[in-house]
């Protein structure tokens, strides 16, 4: 966030969150090349770094922002102004740090707090007159930009977020709020081209409210992919093969996808008869059903590959 400025010694909980998923990224990678002494190293600066951040950014029902190097917090719940941020509550869940409890109360909190037709503001309430020297968000106005605006670029990160929690209905209403081509009926609203993302969207403070500026300069293009592909539709790559865990709109029937994949083909079919939002019930691959909805990459058979997941 270019409008927060915690200090050199400040620290930011997103930054945090990052750092320990990072750990756990490493951490797969080292039992992958057998390194054990590595993988304990790691296991116990996980286990460190998950209680240093319980300790210092929980806070009842949501993760600050942070602390700024004078020792002020950052988007505590009892805060007149910034109370609630939305990185810190996305990425205490991609990161695995949250745990279930955690993880749906402060997804709550976002959905009720931050959520509006054009997508979900970074903060709430706006700075206006209670903001410390380094939240430079307070020199645009309530509900633009860094101060309550909609930044379209973290919108993938909370749709990733609410997939991972198997919130399907949830994760396809964030990105059918924020999506250019759902918005073709509002172009007088919208005021941007309707094929590209906005940096960011006026929010529900502005009187502007759901106007889009900046196009084209945003990062939106690798997150949303990230939230729609791994996100919704739960195709989930990693080292030894991939995962098909969708999270969908529970009135979603049925649907297919293709995709190569390490140099073979996939098709996939989603069956959801029951009309569920996520779990499953069956995969099969290439008519073999498989325990489990992961499939390692030494089963795939060269060329044409078919994959049916009955949702639960």
């Amino acid at each position: 966030n270019d409008c927060l400025r915690l200090g050199a010694d400040g620290e930011s909980a997103f930054v945090a969150l990052q750092f320990y998923y990072a750990l756990g990224i490493l951490k797969v990678f080292a039992a992958y090349e057998n390194d054990t002494a590595y993988v304990d190293f790691l296991g116990e600066k996980e286990d460190e770094y998950r209680q240093k951040i319980n300790d210092l950014l929980w806070d009842e029902d949501r993760f600050i922002r942070g602390y700024t190097e004078k020792g002020e917090t950052v988007g505590n719940r009892d805060a007149v102004e910034a109370s609630m941020w939305l990185n810190p509550q996305s990425w205490a869940v991609i990161s695995g740090l949250a745990t279930d409890d955690q993880a749906e109360k402060a997804l709550k909190n976002v959905h009720e707090k931050l959520d509006t037709p054009y997508g979900v503001i970074l903060m709430d309430p706006p700075y206006h007159e209670h903001a410390f020297d380094g939240a430079l968000a307070v020199i645009y106005n309530k509900g633009t930009k860094e101060n309550s605006g909609v930044f379209s670029q973290t919108q993938g990160w909370l749709i990733l977020a609410e997939a991972l929690r198997g919130h399907g209905d949830r994760a396809f209403g964030y990105w059918y709020e924020n999506a250019p081509s759902a918005q073709n009926d509002k172009a007088e609203i919208r005021k941007l081209e309707p094929y590209c993302y906005g940096q960011f969207t006026e929010g529900k403070a502005s009187p502007h409210a759901g106007e889009s500026h900046v196009h084209w300069l945003t990062g939106t293009a690798s997150t949303m992919m990230v939230g729609c592909v791994e996100g919704i539709l739960g195709i989930r790559p990693d080292i030894g093969g991939i995962r098909i865990a969708p999270s969908v709109p529970k009135d979603w029937d049925h649907f297919e996808i293709d995709k190569d994949f390490r140099g073979k083909h996939l098709h996939i079919t989603v069956e959801n008869p029951n009309h569920a939002e996520s779990g499953y019930k069956e995969l099969t691959l290439n008519g073999r059903s498989l325990e489990g909805n992961y499939i390692d990459a030494a089963l795939l058979a060269e060329g044409n590959n078919e994959i049916v997941l009955q949702m639960s």
